[in-house]
């Protein structure tokens, strides 16, 4: 309720967002299984069709699908594709439905108060990955002196993203950062655990000490201090990958896998390796740390299709793991980066993790099948 609150006295009463309409449209769906399955121009026009004859589920589709393949057409073709009579398709998709309105491919409001509230209004709605690539910007282009938003502590937002924002307000002398972090280490949060490993690493002793003093830590202080030192290393500072010791790994099963962002992982492990999930999810997180940031950008709305099902198609074993596989292994400038793969250090042992996963990162980052 805080987050309608918020929203509603900066925008006014947003539109509730109701089912998708189109979505149900055999031919829509059609079509857009076909993206799901191989980089299809022909589907891409069928759901063109279906968009400009008023179908919202096509209309909302279409600029994540446009983002799934690169179109090498003449400029002018690739200009007409993107358009409906005249009018930008990304534009009739955010006009159309309230999330798409709010997330607007993920770009930057002018105003930064707007940002923060279609961030709120994504949480609200179930979208966490994309109300965090909102709330991030706005973390990243607000004034030192922006307060944190109403409600902070409790927000669906990822570990790090959540230990970075409180730690500068921390660190900056926010009178209201400090019963936040409080809140998180006697609800035994892991993110309340990173900001609390980042202060005694770095900010203990002279200013700092007041405030450290100040916190009740408890007794299980010895065992979750290294897990938010372990949290920082994987999530934070990006230290090589290497397979995660058993008290890392224990780490992320308990404090990582079950959040919103790592539902991505979750549905695809679960789908592509059924038998040695736990195996599955370790190794991601042991490759790869977190989903990477073009994840966000390139998963439709729940509403055109839920996580759990895109996660379990080729085009989302793609998504999760192309991009994130060849930044993690430096492989973004590679010629070769399937045989480059297979002989990363990082790569072979994640296999010893689990092969299932690493059969699937080579699939990912082999070329996507064409239609013909």
């Amino acid at each position: 309720m805080w987050l309608q609150v918020i929203f509603c006295l900066a925008l006014g009463t947003p539109a509730v967002a109701g089912p998708l309409a189109g979505a149900d449209d055999p031919a829509f769906r059609a079509a857009f299984d076909r993206t799901l399955r191989a980089d299809d121009l022909g589907a891409e026009d069928a759901l063109r069709d279906l968009a400009a004859a008023g179908n919202t589920a096509a209309r909302v589709a279409l600029p994540v699908v446009q983002t799934w393949w690169v179109d090498s057409g003449p400029m002018t073709d690739r200009t007409t594709r993107r358009k409906i009579d005249g009018k930008w398709i990304a534009e009739l998709a955010h006009a159309a439905f309230k999330p798409a309105d709010l997330w607007q491919d993920g770009e930057i409001s002018p105003v930064m108060r707007d940002q923060l509230n279609r961030a709120l209004w994504l949480y609200e709605l179930g979208e966490d990955r994309k109300g965090d690539a909102l709330l991030e910007a706005w973390f990243n282009h607000m004034p030192d002196a922006a307060p944190l938003p109403e409600g902070f502590a409790d927000l669906p937002a990822a570990a790090m993203l959540k230990s970075m924002i409180l730690l500068q307000h921390l660190t900056r002398g926010d009178h209201k950062a400090l019963p936040v972090l409080q809140a998180w280490l006697d609800q035994d949060r892991i993110e309340g655990w990173m900001v609390f490993a980042e202060l005694s690493d770095h900010y203990s002793g002279g200013p700092g000490q007041p405030m450290m003093t100040s916190l009740r830590v408890g007794a299980n202080v010895a065992a979750r201090l290294p897990d938010g030192r372990r949290a920082i290393n994987l999530l934070w500072r990006e230290i090589p990958p290497a397979p995660l010791p058993a008290a890392a790994g224990a780490m992320v099963q308990r404090d990582l896998l079950p959040r919103p962002q790592y539902n991505p992982v979750r549905a695809y492990c679960a789908a592509a390796c059924p038998g040695s999930t736990p195996a599955c999810e370790t190794a991601f997180v042991s490759l790869l740390g977190a989903p990477h940031h073009s994840v966000t950008q390139l998963t439709p709305l729940q509403d055109v299709m839920g996580e759990a099902a895109f996660f379990a198609t080729a085009r989302g074993e793609q998504v999760l793991l192309a991009a994130a596989a060849k930044h993690r292994l430096g492989l973004e400038l590679s010629h070769d980066v399937a045989g480059d793969l297979v002989k990363n250090p990082a790569f072979v042992a994640t296999e010893t993790v689990d092969a299932c996963f690493a059969n699937g990162v080579q699939r990912a980052v082999a070329p996507f099948p064409v239609a013909k």
